[in-house]
């Protein structure tokens, strides 16, 4: 009997010794596949968070009630918009500078200029090995088969002849939040070029801005000229429309231009009343939308009250004068009959003396 309780306690611990090895070996392979996963990811310049952080910021598009679109053109020469083209500080070079290496590294898909419309689908994505040979740029083709890939030297990227951008604006009312903004859509980098003592321009491709959004909020620049810290990102140079652009276009049923609408004597002032217009135009929104509406009718509603409440106060005050002047009328006969009676008495006491 005690020989069998022995066997009996030692296949117990045998069994158990062997749940723990099976449980240790399965912790281990968890955490090798843990680590795996992670190097996987520390591959990618950003993280799905980051990547994904533009499309989160993105305004729906179902709550607008009033839209407009704005083409502008930026010019890098001026000083508001140095930034663009002097972010040099921290090591990655100019904006065109970041945005090239993100196309050639395939992190970034960039969409063909067309004149008068934007395409951002499948049939217009820029080829990038077409686009180098196309303006000339060297390059060299690194790797075999499937792992084939394009190197340009620092040098060989013509960041200095990108001197002014287009920018896409989208000025809205956003009924649900009952918020007027705007939202910059896409950005198109505009290559210079002297030919016959003459500067060309040459529109290179339209980038969404939503997808550009991750890779250029996260270094600090300098922005301007009084505040030499760099403190602010060029996602911040954008959203807070820092720039100064003059308007080229304005989405319209013709698909014209400013110039070829109105000419270029009359473009500046043109552009003047269009700005005036989208300072006003926050108002103006305001008005059209339902909830405004409502409480500009109970304003009136407010104001029509407040009128019949002054009115009423009025002849409130009109009955009371009315009645302080009839008692005032009544004090001053007793007054007037008080000054007889003792005049009487006056008279009487004197007759009676002499």
């Amino acid at each position: 009997m005690f020989v069998k309780l022995q066997l009996r306690r030692a296949l117990f611990i045998i069994g158990f010794l062997g749940t723990l090895s099976l449980s240790a070996q399965n912790v281990t392979v968890r955490r090798g596949a843990k680590r795996k996963v992670v190097k996987e990811d520390a591959t990618l310049n950003l993280s799905r968070r980051a990547i994904n952080q533009g499309l989160n910021l993105k305004p729906n598009a179902e709550h607008r009630r009033w839209e407009k679109v704005i083409y502008r053109f930026l010019d890098l020469n001026q000083e508001e918009n140095a930034a663009l083209y002097y972010t040099g500080n921290n090591g990655k070079g100019n904006l065109f500078a970041q945005i090239f290496k993100l196309l050639k590294n395939k992190e970034l898909t960039a969409y063909e200029y067309l004149d008068g419309v934007e395409l951002y689908d499948d049939a217009h994505k820029l080829d990038f090995k077409a686009f180098l040979e196309r303006f000339e740029i060297p390059y060299k083709v690194g790797g075999r088969g499937a792992n084939k890939f394009l190197e340009v030297e620092d040098n060989d990227i013509p960041a200095s002849e990108v001197r002014a951008y287009y920018i896409k604006e989208v000025w809205y009312f956003d009924q649900a939040k009952s918020e007027f903004n705007v939202n910059i859509e896409s950005v198109c980098p505009v290559m210079f070029s002297s030919a016959d003592y003459q500067d060309l321009t040459y529109p290179l491709f339209w980038l969404p801005y939503d997808k550009l959004r991750p890779y250029i909020n996260t270094d600090l620049v300098m922005l301007d000229n009084h505040n030499n810290l760099a403190e602010a990102s060029l996602d911040d140079f954008f959203t807070m429309r820092m720039y100064k652009g003059d308007i080229v276009k304005v989405k319209n049923l013709l698909n014209k231009s400013l110039i070829q609408q109105v000419g270029l004597d009359s473009i500046q002032s043109k552009r003047d009343s269009i700005e005036q217009e989208l300072k006003s135009i926050k108002t103006k929104s305001f008005a059209c939308s339902p909830t405004m509406k409502l409480k500009a009718g109970t304003e009136r509603e407010d104001n029509t009250l407040s009128q019949e409440v002054n009115k009423e106060n009025s002849r409130d005050k009109r009955i009371k004068k009315g009645k302080k002047s009839k008692k005032q009328r009544k004090k001053s006969k007793k007054t007037k009959k008080s000054s007889k009676k003792s005049k009487q008495v006056s008279s009487k006491s004197v007759r009676g003396r002499f």
